[in-house]
């Protein structure tokens, strides 16, 4: 029900126009998906939440049914409205910033150095270590 419930809201804010952006946070959860929007999207990340239990959890546990949404802030009450006459959990996380994803006490890295790591972990893995 949660998961019909919050991809309901996430359709529907969609085919309304009020979103940006919309990633799953299947893989890595939600620290690694904001990482890779931010790496994909050219633009930083300023929380403003607080975790609630284990850090690591709420950091980086793969839960169903958690995507993470960009929009402007003049489309959040429609955002909300959508989403609770879906019945679909919603909290806001923090806003875009310029060019570092932070996390208050927890993560505090450059867009440019995540995505020097991103863009050639692989190559790296396979190569092994530099001589």
């Amino acid at each position: 029900n949660l998961e019909r419930a919050v991809q309901g809201a996430c359709r529907r804010a969609i085919r309304h126009g009020v979103l940006k952006s919309a990633h799953d946070c299947s893989d890595g959860g939600l620290a690694a998906t904001l990482a890779e929007c931010c790496i994909t999207g050219g633009g930083g990340f300023r929380g403003t939440f607080d975790t609630m239990g284990r850090w690591d959890a709420a950091l980086f546990g793969e839960d169903q049914s958690r995507i993470v949404v960009t929009l402007s802030p003049d489309k959040q009450t429609h955002l909300e409205q959508i989403c609770d006459e879906e019945g679909a959990p919603w909290t806001v996380l923090g806003y875009v910033a310029k060019d570092t994803l932070t996390i208050p006490g927890y993560i505090d890295a450059s867009l440019e150095n995540m995505g020097a790591v991103w863009r050639g972990g692989l190559e790296r893995a396979v190569s092994g270590p530099s001589p």
